[in-house]
């Protein structure tokens, strides 16, 4: 006389007969032909946890009984580990390279005007030759150089962000002294998207202006990213006509991306820079005092 027991499985249900001498160990092989979870991974219930897996299934569920398998699949694990390790490795990288973040401020020196004077890749991390042909292809964009030559941006260095710095993707430091940017992805084993490095490096380009994100930074970076298009003459009569303007994001997502630009004082991440700790509002400031003038 056979024996029939319904198992469920996130939301597909299978019947099965057994036999009067079938034991829970052998139904956990054939739940896991039919479901894909392993035996060691299966958890059975039916009014509780079944785990006598000699018993029989007929002693332990009556005929038209429903037991609930819990348990991942074998694919479901295999995925998991794939992400452990992936993350895992992360973590090792960020680690393996933290104690160099240290060695990549140093003061710059503006090589010639409306272009980066150095190009700086991190040179203690894989694959630095990648960094720096990324870095290359930016300060030979025709339309970044358009852009810097019309606002007469001058840009000591053009630099790699260290991975240290997780909370953003890019800073702009003094109006131009350094500005660095986010290359690699978060777990430091490929590199960004071009195109959204390049909208990053003309957010950083509007803190040479401005540097709170307020409207008026938002205004000239809606500008910086429509005439970085516009302006690339090697692009013209292909898609340029068609092509998408990016949109700046907003305040709040904004400070995602450099959380300001960084005074005098270094990291300010989040919050405001006074006007008189910059260096060309010291000098007004002082020559307002000379000329006895009021500030308007």
């Amino acid at each position: 006389m056979t024996h029939s027991v319904k198992v469920s499985h996130k939301g597909c249900i299978k019947e099965l007969s057994v036999t009067q001498t079938t034991t829970l160990n052998q139904l956990r092989t054939e739940i896991a032909q039919i479901f894909g979870v392993e035996p060691q991974n299966q958890r059975l219930l039916y009014r509780g946890a079944l785990t006598e897996d000699s018993a029989t299934v007929e002693s332990l569920v009556p005929n038209g009984g429903k037991i609930i398998l819990v348990g991942a699949t074998t694919q479901e694990y295999s995925t998991l580990q794939k992400n452990v390790e992936r993350r895992q490795k992360g973590r090792i990288n960020h680690e393996k390279y933290k104690a160099t973040s240290a060695s990549v401020y140093r003061t710059p020196v503006v090589r010639s005007e409306f272009e980066f004077g150095v190009l700086e890749p991190l040179v203690q991390l894989p694959q630095q030759q990648r960094a720096m042909e990324i870095l290359r292809r930016l300060a030979n964009d025709i339309g970044v150089w358009e852009v810097m030559r019309k606002h007469e941006y001058r840009v000591g260095v053009l630099r790699e962000l260290h991975p240290n710095e997780r909370s953003i993707l890019g800073y702009n430091r003094n109006r131009g002294q350094v500005i660095a940017l986010r290359l690699r992805t978060d777990d430091l084993e490929g590199f960004r998207d071009y195109l959204g490095v390049r909208q990053v490096l003309m957010h950083e380009l509007a803190h040479m202006v401005w540097d709170k994100h307020d409207d008026n930074f938002h205004r000239l970076n809606r500008q910086h990213c429509r005439e970085v298009i516009e302006l690339d003459w090697s692009q013209r009569g292909r898609t340029v006509g068609t092509a998408k303007v990016y949109e700046p994001p907003t305040t709040e997502q904004a400070a995602e991306v450099d959380g300001g630009s960084l005074g005098v004082s270094g990291f300010v991440l989040g919050g405001q820079i006074p006007q008189e700790s910059l260096p060309r509002d010291q000098a007004y400031q002082a020559w307002l005092r000379r000329s006895g003038k009021k500030q308007k």
